[in-house]
């Protein structure tokens, strides 16, 4: 079961269906099943160099936009890394260090681009 918050109308509601369309019980508004994942909050578009460290590998990226929750990365070629993964993030420019889970990750064209949720202190990763 996963909670979803409608888009349209902002009622939660659980729900056990993987179909890739979902319409809201109270609205009727359709969306995707994958929406429960993405960020809520207010994105930045900011591209930024990032360092992306899993272990003792540093991969640089571009971040493509920043949000309170997470952000999105993309870099040439392909990431080292799956989703679920935990890496450390490090953008120096804007000063930032956190840890972030590995939400999902899509490869095209030599590209690769990826969801980032950053990882609360103190709380299980998929808790919140």
């Amino acid at each position: 079961m996963q909670k979803i918050s409608c888009k349209r109308c902002e009622n939660a509601f659980y729900t056990a269906a993987r179909e890739p369309q979902l319409p809201c019980p109270y609205c009727g508004y359709v969306m995707k099943a994958s929406e429960a994942d993405r960020r809520l909050g207010m994105r930045t578009v900011a591209q930024k160099v990032c360092d992306i460290l899993k272990g003792e590998v540093r991969v640089p990226v571009k971040t493509v936009d920043i949000s309170d929750t997470g952000m999105g990365i993309k870099m040439m070629g392909y990431l080292p890394f799956d989703q679920n993964e935990t890496v450390n993030i490090f953008i120096k420019e804007l000063e930032v260090e956190k840890r972030a889970q590995v939400v999902w990750t899509k490869k095209f064209y030599g590209i690769s681009r990826a969801g980032l949720r950053f990882v609360i202190p103190d709380m299980p990763e998929q808790a919140y």
